[in-house]
């Protein structure tokens, strides 16, 4: 009787509240997610180093390395007394990220032992592989000063060091090799076995009688005991290492630990509303933008705020906008404008202002939403955003050329996606997007940009669901492609404009850009049953349920008080 109250309130905070934002790592990899609140803890705190990782779980270049980077972090996580693997969401903490002066992410960083908050690290700029990572991170824990006294000693043996071990005295594992990375890899992985390496033909080597890459194995009076004659790895050497001491194979790297995952369920994935414009999205794509990627920059320059304003003009005079959300949008616009410079803080104030007139904040996907909360959303809805200015604008102040280079401006001030940037801008170049001087020319050169990339990255892991294909599919434009097979540029032309004119309000109702609404019988533009009116009903749903519930108990009770007060007369 008494979990009654604890199994309904359970399902009612469920209902109500969901279930938290997924983001890349989770409590089953050994990359420690960072907060804002406790980031400062988790960095500088203690004797440890820290391999720093910022990234946006949005980001498709971010998706891809995560896979990488917990590989890393499952690699060296036997170095955990060392050095630990952590990273921060930067769509969720964007003043973290802000600090950190990324370029872009996803971004690595190398943070040293016992340094002040006030450092940022140093920026790995090497390949993407495991390798890559483990090779980098083992120079910068071998180029610390002073390390802690915890760590092992990660310099080669001195000349005297090597004298007194080949003097006798004590028992010592020598690896000589070839280069100082594989002897600290060694004793990294090995730390607990009184490991200490020299390098090949060093004066150190020379004393311990070793000419070649390999392993001493120095007894207490001083006799090399064994020599390998290879030129090996640290991995190859470590076996060595372990043949000829008692030092057993298994737990330093975490080999054999299961690593239990969470069950999955699978989800039906409606893709029915990949191809139909919602404002809700574009609204996210806005709000992703200004809170998230704009916010993120630590400083303005003057060619940043210009851009800023240019885009912010041409989203508020070109985008689909219910009234209300059109008014929101030109207060931000109007308190940009006598701006020469910007600080963070004043883009903070500028977003708050807006805030207090009921400038949303939150992001909701509709058409673009994912078969999982990582794919798609804001990366979709900001390609339809950018598309429907260039169609709204067409032939109308500010024009579609204007567009284009605000967008242009954006990607290259304000696009947190380093790949993403580098890529586009590179296109942007080579197409000479710049040069277009009439709308037709910029609307179509952005079609053809957009199916550019939707071509480069339909050969990398995607949505499964959505995969990329060259726009528009005959399914929606069966015109659009001529008897060769080839698109019609005139008919893509035609159909670009119409497509991205019929844009759904938050309310349902089909309209055009320019405020003419259709018809509410047009009924397969009548999309009021959406994701996000579905998921408030349930919500109201589930209240209802608790209240009833509620009221139940209350009446079970007040009759078994009544039947007790019965049962004891009789």
């Amino acid at each position: 009787m008494y979990l009654w109250p604890v199994l309904v309130l359970s399902l009612f905070v469920g209902c109500v509240f969901g279930a938290a934002d997924k983001t890349l790592f989770d409590e089953f990899d050994r990359v420690i997610v960072l907060k804002e609140d406790n980031y400062v803890a988790g960095l500088y705190d203690g004797e440890m180093a820290h391999a720093f990782l910022l990234y946006s779980s949005w980001c498709g270049h971010c998706q891809r390395f995560a896979p990488t980077y917990k590989e890393f972090a499952d690699s060296i996580h036997h170095w955990r007394n060392v050095i630990d693997v952590t990273g921060v969401d930067c769509v969720y903490d964007t003043a973290v990220c802000r600090k950190y002066k990324a370029r872009g992410y996803p971004t690595v960083r190398f943070i040293r032992p016992t340094t002040n908050s006030s450092v940022i690290g140093e920026t790995y700029e090497g390949g993407r592989s495991k390798e890559d990572l483990i090779a980098w991170t083992v120079q910068m824990l071998g180029a610390v000063k002073n390390p802690p006294a915890s760590w092992p000693n990660l310099q080669p043996l001195t000349v005297a060091e090597s004298e007194a071990i080949a003097s006798g005295g004590q028992t010592s594992i020598v690896a000589i090799v070839d280069r100082e990375s594989v002897g600290q890899e060694i004793m990294l992985d090995l730390q607990d076995s009184k490991i200490r390496y020299t390098v090949l033909g060093s004066d150190s080597a020379n004393v311990l009688e070793a000419k070649t890459t390999g392993i001493v194995l120095v007894s207490p009076k001083g006799k090399i005991s064994h020599v390998v004659n290879t030129e090996a790895t640290a991995a190859e050497l470590e076996k060595q290492i372990k043949q000829f001491t008692t030092i057993k194979e298994g737990d330093e790297k975490g080999e054999g630990e299961e690593k239990k995952d969470g069950d999955k369920e699978i989800e039906f994935v409606d893709t029915t509303k990949q191809y139909r414009l919602h404002e809700l999205d574009m609204q996210s794509a806005i709000n992703t933008a200004f809170y998230f990627e704009v916010s993120s920059k630590s400083s303005f320059t003057k060619e940043d705020v210009e851009n800023l304003k240019n885009f912010v003009t041409v989203v508020q005079r070109c985008g689909s906008w219910t009234p209300k959300y059109n008014a929101q949008l030109a207060k931000v616009k109007k308190a940009l404008k006598p701006r020469e410079t910007l600080t963070p803080d004043d883009w903070s104030g500028i977003l708050e202002d807006a805030t207090k007139v009921g400038f949303p904040r939150n992001s909701t996907f509709i058409g673009c939403k994912g078969s999982n909360p990582n794919t798609r959303g804001f990366t979709c809805s900001l390609w339809l955003l950018f598309h429907t200015m260039l169609s709204s604008c067409y032939n109308t102040a500010p024009g579609s050329v204007s567009v284009l280079r605000s967008i242009h401006g954006y990607v290259d001030s304000f696009f947190t996606c380093s790949y993403c940037r580098e890529h586009f801008l590179t296109m942007a170049e080579r197409m000479k997007l710049l040069q277009i001087t009439d709308d037709r020319t910029a609307i179509l050169a952005f079609w053809e940009a957009h199916n550019v990339v939707n071509k480069r990255l339909s050969v990398v892991e995607h949505d499964p669901y959505f995969p990329k294909v060259q726009f528009p599919p005959p399914s929606i434009c069966e015109g659009c492609v001529d008897a060769t097979g080839r698109f019609d540029t005139a008919a893509i032309f035609d159909f670009l404009n119409k497509h991205y004119r019929r844009v759904l309000t938050p309310y349902g109702r089909l309209r055009y850009v320019d405020g003419v609404l259709e018809e509410k019988g047009a009924v397969k533009y009548d999309f009021r049953g959406s994701d996000s009116d579905s998921l408030s009903s349930a919500r109201v749903m589930c209240v209802i349920i608790f209240m009833l519930v509620c009221v139940f108990m209350v009446v079970c009770k007040q009759r078994l008080k009544l039947v007790s007060v019965l049962f004891r007369r009789f």
